[in-house]
Formats: structure tokens, C-alpha cells, sequence
């Protein structure tokens, strides 16, 4: 997890945008915390904080019944 997190700490300064969909009925709690809405991610390998979320996640299994929330909430974060 500690790698990812620097991958995507060293990626926020990029345009670049991540989209995470959890399919199944699995624990995503990693995930959420690499979507950073509650707290910004840091990377011990950068010494550093994200410099911006780059990271969206949205588990399928909210959302799979409505195409347009699920549009909405995966593209929550894209910049325009």
C-alpha cells in the first residue's frame, strides 16, 4: 500500500487523474484512503503530501443501479 501511495504522491503534480471502481462485495477501506477525502496522503519514500487528490473511488455496488450517479461520482474529481 505504502508504494502506491508514493506512486500516486508522485503523480498528484502531473495531469493525471486516477479512477478506482470496486467491483464485489470485498473491503475497500485501502481504497477510500487513497481516494484521500479525509485525510491527504503522504509518502514517507517523497517526504512530502499529495499536491493535489488525484484519486476517485467509487464502489460499484453504490451506484450500480443508477448509470447517471455512477458517471457522476466516478468523474467527481476529474478536472475540467
Amino acid at each position: 500500500m505504502q508504494k502506491t501511495v508514493d506512486e500516486v504522491v508522485a503523480g498528484s503534480g502531473l495531469p493525471l487523474s486516477i479512477i478506482i471502481v470496486g467491483v464485489g462485495s470485498a473491503d475497500f477501506d485501502q481504497m477510500d484512503a487513497l481516494d484521500a477525502d479525509d485525510a491527504p496522503l503522504y509518502s514517507k519514500k517523497l517526504n512530502r503530501y499529495a499536491s493535489r487528490d488525484i484519486v476517485q473511488f467509487v464502489p460499484f455496488r453504490d451506484v450500480y443501479n443508477d448509470p447517471y450517479r455512477l458517471a457522476k461520482e466516478v468523474l467527481a474529481e476529474v478536472p475540467n
